[in-house]
Parts: structure tokens; C-alpha cells; sequence
């Protein structure tokens, strides 16, 4: 991972118990000089990878993204002292785009967070004496098929739904209801779930699995369900999209794998199959499900996301890729680095289709994990993005050398200088190359100016 950071688009921690507020990154081992360099260089990448995100993104919140300085606030650079003795720093003042699914920057920041939560639900089930398993849930798919519809086809299409519920319940009431519009609204929407994707079918597959009298039964088992958490996963192959859930199910008695996967994984499968039957899909029972004990470090939903965000930072490699295909970002290099009119055309249909989408999703109500572990309300992609971290010693930097530095690329480089000297060797770099800084109110000046 990167060295934690401070401003926008930079990797914190929250506390499990106070939601919103933040901790120095604690580190159980204190980190080589080797590892920051590292973390440094991926950082980099990262950024770079952006830059070259907004010459072909269609998403403008994604053209702005650590480009564009908020008005309010101005661009500042902030550096902490950790406390294994190693430094953070980090930009504040710039808009974010808090998407996860398509910005290299943002999306490895809130990854790290979701792993963060995760692992602190997984120890409190733990704690518990309960037992949490990871459940993978796969579809069959083909290269022609659609990966998805757009946010805005979505939410046309919910609305209709909304629209035609409302004309079935007059009409069961004998009042009069606009019989042409509704048929119109009917053809529509036909029309439209006619064009939905893998995507589509997988959420709708999920809903099915958790209604019902027969997942009332399995929320039963095992001394009751705690609560589940899932994550959409997605990659690119040689038989196109391949959109597939990991779920993490917390029960509360101590339960074998054996004795979940034969009790309980064949019935939930075997929903599971039966709502993509009703949709035009399928899946293997030999391939299609797996169920397993869910342990802290190993391979549970935890891990996944904490290599989730690894894999976001090697994402402007093209060599490593997943067997089951390409990673978003190996999607994205292959966009930005041929301009080949396929690849291009495969990197914006992931994001039209992508957008407003959310990667994880808590059970709610009285299976509440998040309540369960302490963790409070759940911050959203866009807030996770945009926090901030109060700094023990902050520069102001002028519009005119933030553009200087976004433009050059160097942006980085001066956080790399403030981490390796801290802030004392950030305005010597500055000084260096002819550009100008200021001291941030409220905060310790550097003293070497």
C-alpha cells in the first residue's frame, strides 16, 4: 500500500468507534527505507495513471479529480510524523471524484478503508465466539453480452417500475388511471430490461437469494445470522465481463466449513441459479458457488479488499493478470497506452455502466454488522475521498505553482521530499526550483525557510 496520506485522495484510517475521526497509521513493524520508496513509486504510478484517465474519461467528476483546487479552500501540502518514525504527506484543497470503480487514486484509498471495516467486523464476530464465512456466487457469461445498464438507464427504469406499481394499485381501487401513458411506460420499460447486463442480473440474482420464506430459514441457522456484507467484483476475459459476488456471512455459534457448505451453501446456490434461469443465465454448481471459513489475513472479504487496493496500485502493469481476466485498471492501461478503438470502447463501457454503482453492501436493520463491530455510519465512496487529516506542519502553495506542479508531473515528487525530510525538505525543493509557498494558519511553520 501507499504510505497513508492527508489530504485528497489519500489512505486513513477511521476509528471503530469514533466514525469520522481519524489515527495516526500505526504500523507493526516500522517500515525500511526500501518500503517507502516503494510505497512512493506506486503512489506515483497511481497519479500518473490518473492523469492519463482524464484525457479519455466521459465521467467529468473524473476530469477534475486532484486537478482541480477547491475555491475555498486553496491547495496546501500537510506532513505527520507516524509513530514507527516514518513520514505522510499529502495534498489538501483539491476536488476528489470518489469513484471506485474507475480513479486509481480513489479507489485504493477507499479500498483500504473498506478492508479496515471488514477486519474490525471480522474480529468482533470473533470476539463473539461466532464463525463468518466467504461466499463467491458466479453467473456463465459469453463475450456478447452486455456488462450493464447506464446510471441513467437505471434510474429511468426504476422510476417506471414506481410509475406502473402506482397504476396497478388504482386500478385495484377502481379509480381512473391514464391507460396510454401506462401502456407507453409498459413498452418502455420492457425495452429497457431488455438491454440489461451481467450486472443487472447479478443484483436482481441477490435480492432473490435474501427474500423469502427460504432465507428467513437459513437467516435462522447456526444460532442466527449476524449479518452479511457484499462486494461486487468484475473482470475482463476472452468470454467478456465476468461479474461475481463475494459475500461474507457472520452467524453467531462457532460452525465448521463442512457443515455450512452442505446446511446451508447448496440452498443458497440453489437460489441463486434459479433467479439468473428466470433472467436467461446459468451457472455450474461444480464452478458456480463456494463457500469457506472466512479467517483475518486469510483470503476472508477483509484480505480481498486490502488486495484490492495492491492490485489498484499495480494496475498500470499489464503483465500479472488475473486468471479470470483483466483487473478495471489492466483495462484502463491497455485504454490509455494503444488508443485502439476496442479498447477504448471496452474502457467506456465500464464506466458508463460502472457509474453510481456500489461496490460493498451491509445487511441492515437488526443484522446490522456495522452496529455489531462498533463502526457506526457507514461513510460513502465520495466522503471517504474527500477526508482530510489535520497536519502537524502545512504549506500553502500558490494557484499558479499547483498548476505548475500538476502540469510537470512533480507533483509527487514533493511529497516524496517532505516524506523523506519532512517539511523543512519540501520548501527546500520548492525554493530549489524557483517556486514560491506560504505558511498555513494554524499550523507550526517549517523552520528552514
Amino acid at each position: 500500500m501507499t504510505a497513508p496520506a492527508l489530504g485528497k485522495g489519500a489512505t486513513t484510517l477511521r476509528s471503530a468507534t469514533q466514525p469520522g475521526k481519524h489515527r495516526r497509521r500505526e504500523h507493526a513493524q516500522p517500515r525500511t527505507a526500501e518500503q517507502v520508496a516503494g510505497a512512493q513509486e506506486r503512489r506515483a504510478n497511481r497519479w500518473s495513471r490518473r492523469a492519463q484517465l482524464r484525457r479519455i474519461s466521459r465521467l467529468k467528476r473524473i476530469k477534475y479529480c486532484g486537478h482541480t483546487m477547491n475555491p475555498e479552500a486553496g491547495v496546501t501540502l500537510g506532513v505527520i510524523e507516524n509513530r514507527d518514525g516514518t513520514r505522510s504527506a499529502a495534498y489538501g484543497g483539491l476536488k476528489t471524484c470518489g469513484s471506485v470503480w474507475c480513479c486509481p487514486v480513489c479507489a485504493a484509498k477507499i479500498a483500504t478503508r473498506r478492508a479496515d471495516d471488514l477486519a474490525t467486523v471480522v474480529r468482533a464476530v470473533d470476539g463473539l465466539g461466532g464463525s463468518a464465512f466467504l461466499l463467491t456466487l458466479t453467473m456463465r457469461h459469453e463475450r456478447g453480452d452486455r456488462l450493464g445498464l447506464t446510471s441513467e438507464q437505471r434510474a429511468r427504469r426504476n422510476r417506471l417500475e414506481e410509475r406502473l406499481a402506482d397504476v396497478q394499485v388504482a386500478e385495484a381501487n377502481g379509480w381512473d388511471v391514464d391507460e396510454r401513458q401506462a401502456e407507453a411506460d409498459a413498452i418502455e420499460l420492457d425495452s429497457l430490461k431488455a438491454q440489461e447486463g451481467c450486472w443487472d442480473v447479478l443484483s436482481y440474482a441477490w435480492q432473490r437469494v435474501t427474500s423469502g420464506s427460504s432465507w428467513q430459514e437459513d437467516s435462522e441457522r447456526f444460532g442466527g445470522l449476524l449479518g452479511w456484507a457484499r462486494a461486487v467484483e468484475v473482470t475482463d476475459g476472452d468470454n467478456g465481463w465476468h461479474v461475481h459476488l463475494h459475500v461474507l456471512l457472520c452467524f453467531r455459534e462457532e460452525v465448521s466449513a463442512d457443515l455450512a457448505r452442505a446446511a446451508l451453501g447448496l440452498r443458497l446456490f440453489g437460489r441463486w441459479r434459479r433467479a439468473l434461469e428466470r433472467k436467461g443465465f446459468s451457472a455450474s454448481e461444480e464452478h458456480g458457488w463456494d463457500l469457506r471459513r472466512a479467517q483475518l489475513g486469510d483470503g476472508d472479504l477483509a484480505d480481498y479488499f486490502t488486495k484490492m487496493a495492491h492490485e489498484v496500485t499495480g494496475g498500470h502493469r499489464k503483465e500479472g493478470r488475473a486468471r479470470g481476466g483483466r483487473t478495471p485498471m489492466q483495462v484502463l492501461a491497455d485504454a490509455v497506452e494503444t488508443y485502439e478503438e476496442s479498447a477504448m470502447a471496452r474502457w467506456w463501457e465500464w464506466e458508463a455502466a460502472s457509474d453510481g454503482r456500489r461496490q460493498l453492501t451491509w445487511s441492515t436493520g437488526r443484522r446490522d454488522l456495522r452496529a455489531l463491530a462498533g463502526l457506526g455510519r457507514e461513510a460513502s465512496d465520495e466522503e471517504i475521498a474527500e477526508e482530510d487529516e489535520d497536519a502537524d506542519v502545512r504549506l500553502t502553495l500558490p494557484a499558479d505553482v499547483w498548476r505548475l506542479l500538476d502540469a510537470s508531473g512533480r507533483a509527487c515528487a514533493v511529497l516524496a521530499a517532505a516524506e523523506r525530510g519532512g517539511i523543512d525538505a519540501a520548501s527546500a525543493w520548492l525554493g530549489a526550483h524557483g517556486l514560491e509557498w506560504g505558511h498555513a494558519a494554524g499550523c507550526s511553520p517549517p523552520t528552514g525557510r
